[in-house]
Parts: C-alpha cells; sequence; structure tokens
C-alpha cells in the first residue's frame, strides 16, 4: 500500500450534500462549529495529526491523532475545539449497513444508546488505510467503492473486539464481547432478515412520533407479529419496545438542540404518553434533565 497524501479540503456539510442512505469517505480540516448537528449515519473518524474536541450527548470527549473512533451520528454531536495541526478522515456508513454488520449485540446496541467507542491503541495499517479510503471513494468505479464498503465493514468488525471508551488509560484492555456462540448467528442472520428488520425500522423511523404497535411494525416487515420480533431480536440485539424507546429518545435530544419548541412539544411530538414518562426515560439515559441536556449545546 502506497504512502498516500493528499491535501485535506474544508469539512462538507454532511446534512445538506449526502443523503442518510449514502456511503462517503472524505478527508478535510476539521472546524469549530456554531452548533451542534445529527445526520442518520454511522460516522468512523480517525485523526492523522492533532487534537480536537467534541460536545457528544453533552459530554466533552478529547480525541488524538491515529486512533480510530466510531460513534451513531443520530446522536446530536459538535465539534467544539481543534488543534491547528488537526487532519481528519471521516467515513460516514449508512445506518442500514451497520445494521447489517456481523458484530456483537452488546456493541451494536451500545453504540445505538449513545456510546463513543475508540480503538484501545493505535494500529499503524489505520493512517494509510483510511487514506486511501478518502482518495478513492469520490473517484472510485462502482466496483472499487463495493471493495471499499467492504473494507470498511470489516475495520468496524475488528474495531467491535478492540474497542474502549474514549477516556480509557493507554493500557485498557478491550473488551471481546462476541462469544463463540454468537459469531455463527450473527454471520448468519441472513440478508432477507436484515431487509426485513430495516423495513421494520423504517417504519419506526417514519412513525415514532405516534402510538406504534408491535403488529404495525410486523406489517411493514410482512412478518407475523412472532416472529417479527424474533427476527428483530436476532439482527439486532434488541427488542422492537427497545428500538421505539431509544428512537423517541435520539429524536426528542434532537430537538432540544436544533429547535426552541417547548421540553412538553417535544416530548408529546416524540410519542411520550406524559411528561414524567418522557422525563424519568431521559434522565435515565442522559443523566440531566431535558433543560439541562439543551443548555449544554446552548453556551
Amino acid at each position: 500500500m502506497s504512502d498516500i497524501q493528499a491535501s485535506p479540503a474544508a469539512p462538507i456539510d454532511i446534512e445538506t450534500y449526502i443523503d442518510s442512505g449514502d456511503f462517503y469517505a472524505e478527508r478535510h480540516v476539521p472546524e469549530p462549529m456554531g452548533q451542534a448537528h445529527w445526520h442518520d449515519h454511522v460516522e468512523l473518524n480517525l485523526l492523522l495529526a492533532g487534537g480536537m474536541t467534541y460536545l457528544f450527548n453533552g459530554t466533552r470527549i478529547s480525541i488524538g491523532a491515529n486512533r480510530v473512533h466510531l460513534f451513531w451520528a443520530a446522536v446530536p454531536h459538535q465539534v467544539i475545539a481543534v488543534e491547528p495541526t488537526a487532519d481528519l478522515i471521516c467515513v460516514y456508513l449508512p445506518f442500514a449497513d451497520f445494521l447489517a454488520l456481523p458484530v456483537a449485540d452488546a456493541f451494536k446496541s451500545g453504540v445505538m444508546d449513545g456510546r463513543f467507542a475508540t480503538m484501545a491503541a493505535p494500529d499503524p495499517i489505520d493512517p494509510l488505510l483510511f487514506q486511501r479510503w478518502a482518495a478513492e471513494w469520490p473517484e472510485g468505479s462502482a466496483l472499487r467503492q463495493q471493495i471499499l464498503r467492504e473494507e470498511v465493514g470489516l475495520r468496524v468488525k475488528r474495531l467491535s473486539l478492540d474497542a474502549v471508551a474514549p477516556d480509557a488509560p493507554a493500557d485498557a484492555t478491550p473488551c471481546e464481547v462476541e462469544t463463540a456462540e454468537e459469531a455463527p448467528r450473527l454471520a448468519n442472520a441472513g440478508r432477507r432478515a436484515i431487509a426485513r428488520v430495516q423495513a421494520m425500522t423504517d417504519h419506526i423511523n417514519a412513525h415514532f412520533g405516534e402510538p406504534v404497535t408491535v403488529e404495525a411494525v410486523a406489517a411493514a416487515g410482512g412478518l407475523h407479529p412472532t416472529n417479527a420480533m424474533a427476527v428483530f431480536k436476532r439482527v439486532l440485539g434488541m427488542t422492537i419496545a427497545q428500538y421505539i424507546r431509544r428512537q423517541r429518545l435520539s429524536r426528542a435530544m434532537m430537538m432540544l438542540v436544533d429547535t426552541d419548541l417547548s421540553i412538553a412539544e417535544i416530548a408529546f411530538g416524540c410519542g411520550y404518553g406524559s411528561l414524567s414518562q418522557f422525563y424519568e426515560e431521559f434522565q435515565r439515559h442522559c443523566r440531566s434533565t431535558p433543560r439541562q441536556y439543551r443548555l449544554k449545546f446552548r453556551r
């Protein structure tokens, strides 16, 4: 593999130029953001040099060079500080592609629950690999782009075995969450099952602000409710009800950051039956009140 070099460009506007179903890889000089944003990709990042700080889910996370980081970008995030030498490569993996990866339930559900995953230690191959992806993706043929997507998928699978929290000490031991029994089950989830689950999650994402029944979700996937619950759990590692709760919460978090709607309007607009239910769910997962969470992004 050659030592690929290219001049980093300005950051792209991911929300404007890339559809949620599109894969993309690019290199740029990161800049502090005026406000938090979100998009429905799983983001895989590598700093080639320098450092930067995110406000991620209301928490400051500082990252340095040469360690791969992954997070679900549907969680509100904002770059708030950047070192002058920072040089960043971002890979935007469509959420459906992430769902299709045969990674362990604990890793997948952790990412969807708003955890920021970081490589336990730098891997010398990563800078070359990420530079190649960023250089080849925009101009690559369809076949080359497909190979690139498969390479990214394999990199995420390896990360799922080697990830630690971003603030873990340098000698932290990664937690291999995939068991011997789980690996073949994940590998055999099947394209049809994944397609059905994607149809079910699409239905939930479109109707999370309304009462959502298992029967309606199952119908979207063309399955009997009992079969739908089993397939959903097998592919995503969580129940339909858990996914609905997480989607409602993530959308509420986005609306707290992006809008000036009242907390009551957000709660009921996201499908919560009462304000007390919303506050209880929010404080359990975010360890702050909705108002406190909103203020973190508006300082």
